[in-house]
């Protein structure tokens, strides 16, 4: 009879845990010696009446499961014999909910009986995958998500907005996986409140099919996710800013978020004349083309590498961001909107976007390398405006199938007219020229793209299909005028006089259109080989046609001018296959495979015809990556990749470009394609009990038939230059740093180390060049934070630069000390006053011996109003010292140049600034509790 009593009692358990749908995954661990702790007891309680819904024991590797029948707000709680009870508050809203590492403390290790608030589990590494619980960093009354990002080990955020994260440059910041306008990180950091935010997580992003099938395909974007607190998707909250200032400054902005459990809607609006504009798109390369060439710049005394546009129109270069350089004025705006329903089966989410910026110029720039020296004094004045558009529709067809479909559109207009007054050396010669020449141009452009993807996944665990289908077009067009008097001389040493040459005139009308349509096809299957062990097949085509017609007519002509004109076709088809295999354990996935493609190049020059060729190319791309998770708080993650780099049609084809007569751009049609070796090394790694963390990274990749230059300097001290291929061109970088919390302070102190190191071959006045470019910087970090008193930050840095190059005695070298300091005080009566100053010296070089020394001094008092402080009245002023300068220092290859312009400077500003949250009982979100650890 017992026996089976026991028998329907284990048939009613059996069926209830059949009908649990959630899942709660976590490992128990002895977080002192970081062993997982064997048959501990973890109780899974419901919140609304304390009734256990489910009970575990964790295996020998700690894990643990536990069901819930239905979402919610639960309790979990972990005992262990000798060891302090843990208990966490925990929301159920997914199927599998997982919740790392279960920190255990033993009893012998607590002094006395204490709360154990979010700080101990304040970071989670979960592969590679770095989660930041928001409330262990204690942010002051409406704070921005971007005031705290500033707190967060292992991501700083500089002056201008820009966020790094573990050392790579953050591309995307989603909200709650959502994508949030056209992923302009500076909307959401500086519009979203920090006390919305429940988690905050770093990852590297992988493509839709990589995510699909666990193998890396090597496209991977720098990511933040903002996990919302749950009370905060019911009801709105937003933030609105008005201010006023002397000199006719004027700074206005407004963001409102209305969240209802699974729909989002936002709005935002910006106007502004001073830096605070809000901008960043980043999708220059929507509408331009070109990987231009690689430089290296000055970037708050940081040595980077990036890639810049070759064209020379300045409709493709503006990305609707504002550099420094200049006076904006700024209107923008945008709106967001996503929807799940039908149980997440279907999913939209839409962004609309658009932006009107004008910016006046007046600037010196000065450029030298081994045979010339270029001074040019420009004057502009720009106007653009620009649309854009991106939807996304995913459809979970079945449990097995899901049709995902991602558009984006645009349209931009951009008008310019530049007046500059130049002039040239040819420092070997004694011979120059001067030059005056006006550019007018009207430039439009348009983008659309569509990407749909298809996944099916079979019976057979692993085993899956997935077809996906890519189509961009991009078309731009500009018109203007380029009037150009340019006069030579040449000093005549025998008889120390100086001989004028006539001067040269071109008086020419502009007209160019460029066109671009590519369209791929991929499938992609896997198949399990084993449990651990899984093969991926794929095969692709890509069919990407350009067309660029440049064409110039001297004014009174009516025949074009042939010298400066080209009207050509790129048309470039590619058929590739792979085999890659999978092989996943417990702590350690790898995977390593190949590709082979056939690329074929169809040339087409309409104007002459003497450019016309057909060529194809053969290409195995190799690529492997490693994961181990070393511990639970401890990652390591490799990675290589080979790829290839087509020319663009700018590079391409045989066009003279003469917009700068002092510097003359040739295409080459002979260009062969770039490949590139990869290899990064990235390692994260948290301590619970100390709050240390540490991270650090290396990336080295280098380029077979590298895309590089060959310039010819003439008496005149103009440059020409023509794309060649080289070899030996490498790159590399590395980033290092960590930090731990002070014990028994408030305070945290950090550090990082950037090196990095460039080779560039490249050919001058005939001769084989060899550029190397070697950058070192050095940051300290130290924080302190008391919670309604007063914050504190100090940041010295210093950074090294050095290039020199094989040809003459190009030889530079320099170092930038700069240091920020910045701070705030509660006062009674919620006043606040803060400040902040950033010092940069940077060390004179033998080329450039002007002193560039700046000091910015801002600062402000406030004063908050209404319950929680909602309403606040600022008084800043900024530039105190009026010192602000425009400048910047670039180093290419071995070329050495110094840009100096007019920017924002001195100005006082009053503030009016409203933070509203509004639920739906009209009451103010409840705050989180705190994680407790009983003895």
């Amino acid at each position: 009879m017992n026996r089976f009593i026991a028998i329907i009692l284990l048939l009613l358990c059996s069926a209830g845990y059949t009908n649990a749908q959630y899942i709660v995954k976590g490992n128990v661990t002895d977080t002192l010696n970081n062993m997982p702790l064997y048959m501990s007891s973890v109780v899974l309680i419901r919140a609304a009446d304390s009734v256990i819904e489910s009970h575990g024991r964790a295996g020998y590797d700690g894990n643990v499961q536990l069901n819930a029948t239905k979402p919610g707000k639960y309790i979990v709680k972990a005992m262990y014999h000798g060891f302090a009870d843990y208990v966490d508050a925990i929301t159920i809203s997914k199927p599998i909910t997982e919740l790392g590492t279960i920190p255990m403390v033993s009893k012998e290790n607590l002094l006395k009986e204490f709360v154990l608030t979010r700080q101990t589990a304040a970071i989670k590494i979960k592969g590679d995958t770095t989660e930041y619980v928001a409330d262990s960093f204690k942010t002051k009354e409406n704070a921005t998500v971007e005031d705290l990002l500033k707190k967060l080990p292992g991501i700083q955020v500089d002056k201008n907005g820009q966020i790094v994260a573990q050392g790579e440059t953050v591309a995307k910041i989603l909200v709650d996986g959502e994508e949030f306008f056209s992923d302009d990180p500076k909307v959401v950091t500086k519009g979203l409140q920090a006390k919305a935010v429940d988690k905050v997580q770093v990852f590297d992003k992988k493509s839709d099919q990589a995510e699909f099938t666990g193998i890396d395909d090597g496209q991977k974007t720098k990511t933040i996710n903002l996990e919302l607190k749950e009370e905060y998707k019911k009801g709105y909250f937003g933030k609105v800013d008005a201010g006023g200032g002397t000199d006719g400054y004027f700074q206005n902005q407004a963001m409102i978020n209305a969240f209802k459990s699974k729909r989002q809607v936002s709005a935002f609006a910006i106007a502004s004349n001073t830096d605070k504009v809000g901008l960043g798109w980043r999708d220059n390369d929507k509408f331009s083309s070109g990987n231009g060439t690689t430089e290296i710049t000055e970037d708050g005394g940081i040595m980077t590498t990036y890639t810049s546009g070759s064209g020379d129109d300045d409709f493709a270069g503006w990305d609707g961001s504002y550099s420094g350089e200049g006076l904006p004025k700024t209107w923008t705006g945008g709106l967001h909107y996503a929807d799940k329903w039908n149980d997440n089966k279907e999913h939209v989410s839409a962004n609309y976007r658009y932006a009107m910026q004008n910016v006046e110029i007046n600037g010196l720039s000065i450029t030298k390398n081994n045979f010339s020296e270029q001074r040019s004094n420009k004057n502009q004045f720009s106007k653009g405006d620009r649309h854009g558009v991106d939807g996304l529709f995913e459809w979970k067809i079945d449990t097995s199938t899901t049709l995902k479909l991602n558009v984006s559109g645009g349209l931009k207009n951009m008008k310019t007219l530049s007046e500059y007054t130049a002039s040239g050396v040819n420092t070997e010669l004694n011979s120059g020229s001067t030059n005056r020449r006006n550019i007018t141009s009207n430039s439009d452009g348009q983008f659309f793209n569509a990407d749909l993807l298809l996944r099916k996944k079979f019976a057979k665990k692993g085993r899956t299909l997935s077809v996906d289908v890519k189509e961009n077009q991009k078309q731009t067009s500009s018109n203007g005028n380029l009037t150009s008097y340019i006069s030579g001389y040449r000093f005549d040493t025998t008889t120390n006089t100086t001989i004028n040459s006539p001067i040269d005139t071109t008086n020419q009308k502009k007209d160019n259109a460029t066109s671009i349509l590519a369209f791929s096809a991929k499938a992609t299957y896997t198949e399990p080989l084993s449990k651990t062990v899984f093969l991926e097949v794929n095969y692709s085509t890509t069919i990407d046609n350009s067309t660029s017609k440049n064409l110039s007519t001297d004014n009174g002509e009516q025949q074009i001018n042939s010298l400066y004109s080209s009207n050509y076709k790129f048309n470039i088809l590619t058929n590739r296959g792979g085999l890659n295999l999978k092989y996943n354990l417990k702590k350690i996935n790898i995977s390593a495979g190949c590709d082979v493609a056939n690329t074929d190049y169809n040339q087409e020059d309409i104007l002459s015809g003497a450019n016309s060729r057909k060529r194809n190319f053969n290409n195995i791309f190799p690529s492997a990556s490693l994961t181990y998770k070393v511990g639970r708080q401890t990652s390591l993650n490799i990675y290589y990749h080979g790829n290839t780099t087509q020319p663009t049609i700018t590079q391409i084809q045989p066009l003279r470009q003469n917009t700068d007569p002092y510097n003359i751009t040739i295409g080459n049609s002979n260009l062969k394609q770039e490949f590139n070796n990869t290899v990064n090394i990235r390692f994260n790694d948290y301590k619970v009990l100390t709050g240390r963390y540490t991270y650090g990274g290396i990336t080295f990749s280098t380029t077979n038939d590298a895309i590089s230059t060959a310039q010819i300097t003439n008496g005149n001290g103009v440059n020409t230059t023509q794309y060649v291929n080289v070899d030996g061109n490498y790159n590399g970088y590395a980033y290092m740093g960590g930090g731990i919390k002070i014990p028994k302070t408030v305070a945290y102190i950090g550090a990082n180390f950037n090196p990095s190191l460039s080779r560039i071959h490249n050919f001058t006045n005939g001769q084989a060049n060899l550029s190397d470019n070697t950058s070192l910087s050095f940051g300290l970090d130290f924080n302190a934070d008391k919670e309604g008193k007063y914050e504190i930050r100090v940041s010295p840095s210093i950074a090294y630069n050095e290039s020199k190059s094989t040809v003459g005695d190009f030889y530079t070298h320099y170092a930038i000390y700069s240091g920020s300091v910045s701070g705030s005080y509660q006062l009674p009566k919620k006043f606040e006053i803060g400040t902040n100053v950033d010092v940069t010296i940077r060390e004179k070089t033998k080329v450039f011996t002007t002193n560039n020394n700046v000091v910015i001094w801002n600062a402000y008092v406030g004063k908050k109003f209404l319950k929680n402080g909602q309403l606040e009245a600022r008084l800043n002023a900024l530039d105190i010292l009026n010192q602000n300068i425009g400048f910047n220092r670039n180093i290419d290859g071995n070329t050495i140049s110094q840009n100096s312009y007019n920017t924002i400077r001195r100005y006082g500003m009053l503030n009016l600034i409203w933070n509203f949250t509004h639920t739906p009982t009209g009451s103010q979100p409840a705050a989180q509790g705190p994680m407790m650890i009983k003895r």
